[in-house]
């Protein structure tokens, strides 16, 4: 065998192998089945954690109880809501602000996809949201939660979320934070002061 007909077979073997390995990795790995009886109540230990997190969780039964909070705790101040329920929306004004007006904004609501009990994370999806800043923007948001969207694990919510046509979305937890100074915590840092979680 020549030299060039072995560096030829070596490169075709390569090439094999880097097909193989590529094949090999689209497989995806079978997750296993996560202990959720650690949890318990996923509802209430959702709020639970919400409550650890610095934010606030309250059951509702209708949305007329979320807007009578609202107007009770914020009089005269400029709020938003974008949920799923056009009475009590104001869309116009989320979808053609400049997202800098959206600066004075008091308290924000929105309607998030689903919930997780194990850490207290909500995933909003940019509809959702009206605008992506929106909720890193208002001073204090609240989120609206079906009580049938909350699960108990990540894993869970990402075999809901892993459809890759989904666009952007992202996890919120609690009110921003940070104690990166001092070991100091400070909450507010980066974005809402506050949470309100109202789960309907």
């Amino acid at each position: 065998m020549s030299s060039r007909e072995e560096i030829l077979g070596r490169l075709q073997l390569a090439a094999k192998e880097q097909k193989r390995q590529a094949n090999n990795a689209m497989i995806q790995p079978v997750l296993p089945e996560f202990n959720k009886e650690y949890l318990g109540d996923k509802v209430k230990k959702f709020m639970e954690l919400i409550d650890i997190l610095h934010g606030q969780a309250m059951e509702v039964s209708s949305l007329k109880e979320v807007k009578q909070y609202i107007d009770k705790k914020y009089p005269g101040q400029r709020v938003f809501i974008n949920i799923e329920d056009a009475e009590y929306n104001n869309p116009e004004e989320w979808q053609n602000s400049d997202p800098h007006d959206l600066e004075d904004i008091e308290f924000a609501l929105f309607h998030g996809t689903l919930a997780v009990a194990e850490n207290g994370a909500i995933w909003f999806t940019e509809e959702q949201m009206g605008q992506r800043v929106a909720p890193y923007i208002c001073q204090q948001m609240g989120v609206l939660i079906k009580k049938e969207t909350i699960l108990h694990t990540m894993a869970e919510a990402y075999e809901i979320l892993k459809d890759p046509t989904l666009g952007f979305g992202g996890f919120i937890a609690g009110p921003s934070k940070t104690a990166d100074i001092e070991q100091s915590l400070v909450t507010g840092a980066h974005g809402p002061r506050g949470l309100v979680v109202f789960i309907l």
